[in-house]
């Protein structure tokens, strides 16, 4: 009997998970959010899907970055607008999306950037305003992220 529990000892010591050992892959919708930015002309049409805009030349640089493939466009819900997750440094952000080789627009971010004791999540960015080729744009809620429509 002694042996028994001798044995129940040694593998409920053994089996126990290492609390040390976070899995991180629940904390990704929290630290990353994303702003999308539809592109329109004066009657409403999308001008990425109307290919005013060519959606696979579309990039955005921020900094030294260059961020390519910003436009999903067979992604439902997401097609035809361009992409960005929101990160930066406190206050404003300056982003260049080119449209094309001659036109360049001017989206500026206004975030927060607040840091966790979380291992898994290094910083929270929260969107203050966005401003577009100077114009303050109206922040829509979008399923959890931000949409903003912007009229050429």
């Amino acid at each position: 009997m002694k042996h028994l529990l001798y044995i129940f000892l040694i593998l409920g010591v053994f089996s126990c998970k290492n609390d040390d050992e976070i899995d991180c892959s629940y904390y990704t919708s929290i630290a990353s959010k994303s702003i999308f930015i539809k592109l329109i002309d004066s009657n409403g049409n999308n001008l990425i899907e109307n290919e005013t805009y060519a959606a696979n030349t579309i990039n955005i640089v921020f900094g030294d970055y260059t961020f390519t493939d910003v436009v999903f466009e067979d992604v439902l819900g997401i097609e035809n607008l361009i992409a960005l997750n929101i990160f930066g440094n406190q206050g404003d952000n300056q982003f260049r999306i080119n449209l094309s080789e001659n036109e360049t627009d001017l989206l500026i971010l206004n975030i927060d950037k607040q840091e966790t004791v979380n291992p898994c999540v290094g910083h929270i960015f929260t969107l203050n305003s966005a401003t577009y080729n100077g114009v303050i744009q109206t922040l829509e809620n979008f399923d959890g992220d931000y949409l903003i429509t912007v009229i050429k």
